[in-house]
């Protein structure tokens, strides 16, 4: 049947007739073709009545039958079960039976009443399904379905005519319905409750409408006591307007129990009412731009209208309306929205059409045009500021920039901004600018990194500021927002000590503290997800970590106190803090646990303190720190400090101090490794380096090095020695350091590294891990950048401690890499800061660097705020070396200070010679009468007492003196100078006298770089001509060789080397023949060279240099240089006055004045200039003279 077309699937799987339906089930359910003359639906199965009533039926022994007819309207047989009244008044016969195709069978129906006087209703019901479906496992699922149902109502009654039948009472839920109002050709429905509330049946029976308007179903059965009855009523006006209809309701098969069911309903047209009388107006709009304009229609009919905005082509380019068409519904005030988009610079008058109808009937339709006008026009948007500055602003934060926008033309614009990088946002991308108004845009910037940027904010114009704008037209520019973007940055820019670290120079404490890690660290940007300030555990551990070491010194002894200056070099404003363990009140072990290295000890952090631990620092300023610490208890004491700066860096201060015990020798290692600096490979002559080793005990110290680890590092390398130990051994003197000569000769362009035990006799033994990188020397590595060069504020150390009256204008000189044999000279400015005192200088210059190292004036005495130019001139001489770091003191005193102790002294000792010769006599006359009586019983019992015995009344007093002898005064004068023997005794001895003025030490660090003359040529061949070879080397003549040497005492492995060279010399020799002839043809017209280098040494100066060579004697140091003859001492004996070798030294005797005279001159004008006798940056003077007539 599904292939033939009979049958389809609803939506549920049912089977079902293929019908369109296209109808309300309401209305099929009153429109089935029996209530009423229209069927929307031809069902499957019919039935020709849906009701019967038998009416009055007096005689119960006789039967009344009717016949009803079902028909097959399926192309299938189908079978129909009839379900009876269980009482069996009513009857269907026969019960069963199968319809053909298209086909009808009559069905009788009896009605046989058991009692009188009884009302008799009941509802049959016939079961229809096909006959297939008897045998249901022969189908397939989907093919199975419910039977259809097919009620039959049967009402009857025994009352005769004589009597009554039964009072009814009942209820019902309205006597007036009211129809929901319609369109014409629609439906409505109500529903009607009636309620029995007797307990006798009630049979009911409702009149019809002969007019079609109303039905109801049902309208005849019976109401059993206490049940009831729903009715459903349907109404379809045929005109416009009020529809009512009066239904008679008969009750009981009686007249007189009749009542009364008025139904009244509405039949409405379509109408609407148009805002602003049926007119649409548009602002002026921007070209190829949206505008919008809501326009209202509310709908006067109690019924659902749809609606439909209709128009003209040339309109719908122009024009369009959201909704298009839908559904108003009854009394609904809606809004519509229009939009306008003009094509060309004009005013345009458009012409649309409201169409209304109902929503399902289509009878009746009404027509509103509604006249648009609207006008195009250009418009464009521009700033108030062509560059937005945000100048300074901090990384990581964010700043908001009001940036005004004005709009000069006539029409509103929609636009969207936009932003080519994300460092600027914008708060609301996509607005609206009314015409010729001015709008402020919130720009927030929010940059990572920090520089300076430039961001470009364009806008587009859009059809409508939602989110399903579309766009129009190309980017625009609008702005640009230049970007500053900085950080706090705090670097520490001076360094100096006092206390137990008074010993060390301002290098070793940058080293000790590890400024440059704390300096590189500071100048890097913090994460923005690493700005929190709370100090919490996890915090801690995830800061970089900077060890500060105190440095070490005996328990007891003087507070290390070091004055570490920083400086703020950003260009904004910060705060700083200190935070120790007690300000988070945070106990010590906790703290210290996120601590990385070894927990030695656990100290209070009271033994390390800062001042002040917090403050602001403009930009550009800088602030003294003090940091303190005591040693107090014996052993390494460990602090971590969170150093924090607000919305920059913060970093984890890991305070290291070392107090020695009594008597324990100690050297104190600041690191566990240190690195060499690059050295290229395959130089004939390598540098010296030198390693610091510092007695941090109270002892001397005497100290060895393991070099196995060397001898080992030997062997891997083919026997070559890549480190060599020149000291491996030695003494310290207590708070004193000691430099480690060592050479370093790379075999390969890598990295060497080997760790070196170094033992102290009676104390502990560190292992020192020694690295050194050897390269190429084609400018991988240069030694002004790497060796030279350390971090900006090395440079030139400003010494800005506020307690230090002389202050250099730079406290580290850099002469850089030089050639052997030349000299270089650099100035520094010693100045004294003070207001009221003298200041005196006297520079320590040991005798081995002075070989080297000369600093003029040596001393000089310098008036409150006076100056002092002193000239530093390096020469270098003898072998290549490294000179790092080499500290030069500088001994400073305080000479008003000295000249008011110098008084005091001379004081003291008047005083002291004075008491030599006076005495004063405390004794009354009282007691010297009791003296003589105690003398007389004295002589009473003289037998008692030996006769040498002096019993006079009065002594020789002995000379009263000075508790001190007046010889030893000077002495402890003396003695009070030097600290180290001030002891009780001998200020006690003293009394009164107040220590003398201590001198202050400065420092002053040298670095440079000595090279061979050949090696600096090759390395720098543009600087050469730069330097003036003052000292000449001094070859030994050609008498001087020895002629024992020759190819017979070769061993065998030189002798091949030697024919392996002149052989490979002949053969190229050969294979350039006509080369080699053309040079040597040339050679010969040369005149002979003579070169003062290779002049032989006269009898009289070896003697000269022998002596001077016994006079002195050897010393070899880090930084010494042997003495090696001058140029003057290799001038060859007197010749005659046309000797060329004369001439040449004479040459040079003349290039070495005018060197000294034009170096004189420049110092000279340095000079004067500095003293202000005149001002070296003034321009030239123009002098005008008279014109000659």
């Amino acid at each position: 049947m599904e292939k033939e077309g009979n049958v389809c699937l609803d939506g549920d799987g049912i089977p079902t007739r293929q019908e369109d339906h296209q109808h309300t089930a309401m209305e099929e359910y009153f429109h089935d073709g029996y209530y009423s003359h229209l069927a929307f639906a031809v069902p499957h199965v019919s039935m020709n009545v849906r009701d019967i009533d038998f009416g009055r039926r007096i005689q119960l022994d006789s039967i009344m039958q009717k016949s009803i007819t079902l028909t097959n309207h399926t192309k299938d047989k189908i079978t129909c079960v009839w379900m009876g009244d269980t009482s069996h008044v009513f009857h269907v016969t026969p019960n069963s039976c199968d319809i053909p195709p298209l086909k009808s069978t009559s069905f009788r129906v009896t009605f046989k009443p058991t009692a009188p006087d009884q009302f008799y209703g009941a509802e049959l019901e016939c079961y229809a399904f096909y006959k297939c479906l008897t045998e249901y496992w022969q189908l397939e699922r989907e093919y199975i379905s419910p039977p259809w149902c097919l009620p039959l109502g049967t009402t009857g009654h025994t009352f005769s005519q004589q009597s009554e039948t039964f009072l009814p009472k009942l209820e019902l839920s309205s006597q007036k319905l009211q129809f929901p109002a319609v369109s014409l050709g629609e439906s409505s429905f109500t529903s009607l409750l009636l309620r029995n509330t007797g307990a006798t049946p009630i049979q009911y029976d409702f009149s019809n409408d002969n007019s079609g308007v109303f039905l109801m179903k049902p309208y005849r059965g019976i109401v059993e006591e206490g049940q009831q009855q729903v009715f459903l009523l349907h109404m379809s006006p045929t005109k416009a307007g009020r529809c009512e209809k009066v239904l008679q309701l008969r009750l009981n098969d009686d007249d007189r129990n009749t009542q009364k069911v008025v139904l009244v309903g509405y039949a409405e047209e379509a109408a609407v009412k148009l805002d602003n009388d049926g007119f649409l107006f548009f602002r002026p709009t921007c070209l190829n731009t949206f505008s919008t304009q809501q326009y209202g229609v509310r709908n006067t009919c109690r019924v659902p209208l749809r609606f439909e905005w209709m128009m003209s082509s040339d309109d719908a380019k122009l024009l369009t309306v959201s909704p298009q068409s839908g559904t108003i519904a009854p009394n609904e005030h809606q809004m519509h929205k229009w939009s306008f988009k003009p094509k060309e610079e004009s005013r345009t008058l458009m012409k649309p059409v409201l169409v209304v109808t109902t929503t399902r009937g289509r009878l009746l339709s009404k027509s509103y045009l509604v006249p648009a006008e609207g006008k195009g026009t250009l418009g464009s948007l521009r700033a108030a500021e062509s560059s937005v500055d945000c100048h300074n602003i901090l990384a990581g934060c964010m700043e908001t920039k009001n940036i005004d926008v004005f709009n000069d033309s006539d029409c509103d614009l929609h636009y969207e901004l936009h932003v080519d990088s994300d460092k600027v946002l914008l708060q609301k991308c996509r607005k609206i600018l009314r015409a010729r108004t001015i709008q402020t845009i919130e720009a927030t910037v929010q940059p990572t990194t920090c520089g300076t940027f430039t961001v470009a904010i364009s806008y587009q114009l859009l059809s409508s500021a939602d989110d399903t704008a579309v766009y129009i037209g190309e980017k625009r520019h609008l702005c640009y927002v230049v970007v500053s973007a900085v950080f706090p940055t705090l670097v520490a820019t001076d360094v100096s000590c006092h206390g137990s670290a008074s010993g060390r120079n301002k290098m070793q404490l940058w080293n000790l503290l590890n400024l440059s890690r704390f300096n590189s660290l500071m100048m890097k940007p913090l994460p923005l997800s690493s700005t929190s300030q709370k100090t919490t555990e996890s915090m801690m551990a995830s800061r970089p970590q900077v060890d500060m070491s105190f440095g070490a010194a005996p328990v007891g002894s003087e507070d290390c106190i070091i004055n570490l200056t920083i400086a703020n070099t950003g260009t904004i404003s910060t705060n700083w803090s200190f935070v120790f363990p007690s300000d988070v009140q945070l106990e010590v072990p906790y703290w210290t646990s996120s601590y990385e290295g070894e927990q030695i000890s656990t100290p209070d952090d009271s033994l390390f303190s800062v001042q002040p631990k917090q403050g602001h620092l403009e930009a550009g300023c800088s602030e003294t720190l003090t940091l303190k610490y005591s040693h107090k208890i014996a052993g390494t004491s460990r602090l971590p400090v969170l150093f924090t700066v607000r919305q920059g860096q913060q970093l984890m201060l890991n305070f290291v101090g070392v107090s020695v015990k009594q008597n324990f020798p100690y050297i104190h290692f600041a690191q566990t490794s240190h690195t060499f600096s690059p050295v290229p490979i395959g130089e004939m002559v390598y540098a010296i380096h030198s390693y610091e080793l510092f007695n941090g005990g109270g002892v001397p110290l005497k100290f060895w090095l393991d070099v196995r680890g060397l001898k080992q590092l030997c062997e891997d390398n083919f026997d070559c020695n890549i480190f060599e130990c020149l000291t491996p051994s030695g003494h310290i003197p207590s708070g004193s350091t000691v430099s480690i000569e060592w050479l370093f000769t790379p075999f390969e362009a890598k990295t060497y590294s080997v760790g070196v035990p170094i033992h102290v006799e009676g104390g502990e033994t560190t292992v020192i891990t020694f690295s050194g990188t050897g390269y190429d020397g084609v400018g991988e590595f240069s030694a002004d950048e790497e060796v030279m060069s350390p971090v900006e504020c090395r440079q030139n150390f400003a010494s800005s401690y506020n307690e230090q009256v002389l202050k250099f204008s730079k406290e580290r000189i850099i002469f850089g890499d030089l050639p052997l044999f030349c000299e270089k000279q650099q100035i520094v400015f010693v100045t004294n800061t003070s207001e009221n005192c003298c200041m005196s200088f006297k520079w320590l210059v040991s005798a081995e660097h002075s070989q080297f190292l000369t600093i003029t004036p040596a001393k000089g005495l310098l008036d409150p705020g006076a100056s002092q130019i002193c000239k530093v001139v390096f020469t270098a001489r003898g072998v290549p070396v490294l000179v790092n770091n080499l500290d030069v003191a500088c001994e400073v005193m305080d000479e008003t200070e000295r000249s008011l102790y110098d008084k005091r002294l001379d004081r003291w000792l008047a005083k002291a010679r004075r008491l030599k010769n006076e005495f004063t006599i405390t004794d009354s006359l009282d007691n010297v009468s009791k003296a003589f009586r105690r003398s007389k019983c004295c002589q009473q019992r003289n037998d008692k007492v030996p006769m040498d015995v002096d019993f006079s009344p009065y002594k020789i007093l002995p000379p009263i003196t000075s508790s001190t002898p007046l010889s030893t005064v000077k002495e402890l004068a003396r003695i009070a100078q030097d600290e180290t023997f001030a002891s009780p005794r001998v200020q006690q001895a003293l009394g009164t006298l107040s220590r003398p003025p201590v001198p202050s030490v400065l420092h002053l660090s040298i670095c440079a770089r000595v090279h061979t003359i050949d090696t600096f040529r090759k390395r720098f061949p543009d600087r050469i001509k730069k330097f003036f070879l003052k000292e000449l080397p001094c070859f030994p003549c050609a008498d001087s060789i020895t002629p024992d040497r020759s190819l017979a005492g070769l061993e065998h492995t030189d002798e091949q080397v030697l024919v392996d060279v002149l052989a490979n010399i002949l053969c190229n020799l050969l294979e350039e023949e006509e080369s080699v002839g053309e040079s040597l043809a040339q050679l010969a017209l040369e005149p002979t060279p003579y070169f003062i280098q290779l002049a032989p040494a006269t009898r009289q100066q070896e003697s000269a240099a022998a002596a001077a060579a016994t006079r002195q004697p050897e010393t070899h140091t880090s930084t010494t240089f042997p003495d090696t003859a001058k140029a003057q001492d290799l001038m060859p004996e007197e010749v005659t006055d046309h000797d060329p070798q004369k001439e040449a030294d004479e040459g040079c005797d003349d290039m070495t004045v005018v060197n000294q005279l034009l170096e004189s001159t420049l110092f000279n004008i340095i000079s004067e200039a500095f003293q202000g006798e005149f001002n070296i940056t003034a321009p030239p003077k123009l002098l005008i003279t008279k014109p000659t007539l």
